[in-house]
């Protein structure tokens, strides 16, 4: 691209609303996904990817939540980052639920995640899965804790998302972990990305944005690719960069 003109300098003060952008069509199925990275590629620092961004990094998290119909997670990430749910504000005082994705249902009943959600969180697994009797105690735990467990059929990206829709929830933020993300590309199930770049060089990339895993274990291609189109750039004061891409609509 050759227009720089699109590109908000530190000169100004950026705002959620410059980073974020319009607001989706609610009427159909809308994915945006959230990420961060240092300038090494990591998505995470010392464990965590706590410890990158800056308040305007966080301020888009909460921003993008409150736009959401629902907030997509795997459930390694939720235990990894120590997730609670997601909290009211004055815009927004019945919160988006959490939809955590797991085959396994390693989601504990004990949490803060569980116990202290305003909207009950959703556990989103295949049928089979769902049919498997070795799990079946973890299943009615979650159930008797208020968790509703939403049926993805084959656990493709594409079926999450129609499970999601069927229950109105079509503005779908996706805020990862690696193997999450991984699985959606492989569908193509991207309308925008989010990505924070951290102003921090590291020697070791902890964990990659992206993982194939997820996507692979229910047999899809880890070779797929996704070309997208970068819609906008903010540079706050600390070079903390907020890159907004979308993916070009079908002609």
């Amino acid at each position: 691209m050759t227009d720089s003109s699109f590109i908000s300098l530190p000169t100004s003060v950026p705002k959620v609303e410059d980073v974020i952008g319009p607001d989706p069509d609610a009427s159909h199925p809308h994915v945006r996904f959230i990420e961060i990275s240092t300038l090494s590629g990591s998505a995470s620092l010392h464990g965590s990817s706590g410890e990158l961004g800056n308040e305007l990094d966080t301020a888009v998290l909460l921003g993008l939540r409150e736009r959401a119909d629902v907030i997509v997670v795997g459930s390694r990430t939720v235990l990894a980052e120590d997730y609670g749910g997601a909290q009211p504000s004055k815009d927004r005082p019945n919160p988006a639920p959490i939809a955590v994705i797991t085959n396994s249902f390693n989601v504990d009943v004990a949490s803060k995640f569980v116990q202290e959600a305003i909207t009950p969180p959703l556990v989103v697994a295949s049928d089979q899965a769902l049919a498997d009797p070795e799990l079946a105690d973890k299943r009615e735990a979650l159930q008797r804790a208020g968790v509703e467990l939403v049926n993805s059929g084959n656990g493709t990206a594409t079926e999450i998302v129609q499970a999601l829709s069927a229950r109105g929830l079509n503005r779908i933020v996706c805020e990862g972990g690696p193997g999450i993300f991984g699985l959606f590309i492989a569908d193509k199930m991207l309308d925008q990305l989010y990505l924070t770049l951290d102003p921090t060089l590291t020697t070791d990339v902890e964990k990659n944005l992206v993982s194939a895993k997820a996507a692979s274990s229910i047999g899809i291609s880890h070779n797929s690719n996704l070309q997208l189109s970068l819609e906008q750039v903010v540079v706050d004061s600390d070079s903390t960069v907020f890159l907004r891409y979308a993916v070009p609509s079908n002609p």
